[in-house]
């Protein structure tokens, strides 16, 4: 893992990703989504994340209630490749 303690330009950039499965996987599928080559972030080299808030949906079904929807926002550091 490249360290980003190093003293070099970085980039943070705020991602929502969300699933319908758990937080986790919301987390993994945001990060796949960084290297889409049509997306604008593929010129950077990620190095670290952090998530910075939770949030989902219930589903009441009147007598029990369950996790429906996880969202994530994500800060994600990238070094610009030269």
């Amino acid at each position: 893992m490249k360290s980003t303690h190093k003293n070099e330009h970085q980039d943070v950039i705020r991602i929502i990703a969300s699933s319908d499965k758990s937080f986790d996987d919301a987390v993994a599928q945001g990060i796949k989504e960084l290297k889409d080559p049509n997306g604008p972030h593929h010129k950077l080299e990620f190095t670290s994340y952090e998530v910075v808030q939770l949030q989902g949906t219930i589903s009441d079904k009147g007598d029990t209630c369950e996790p429906e929807f996880y969202q994530v926002v994500m800060d994600v550091a990238g070094t610009h490749k030269h």
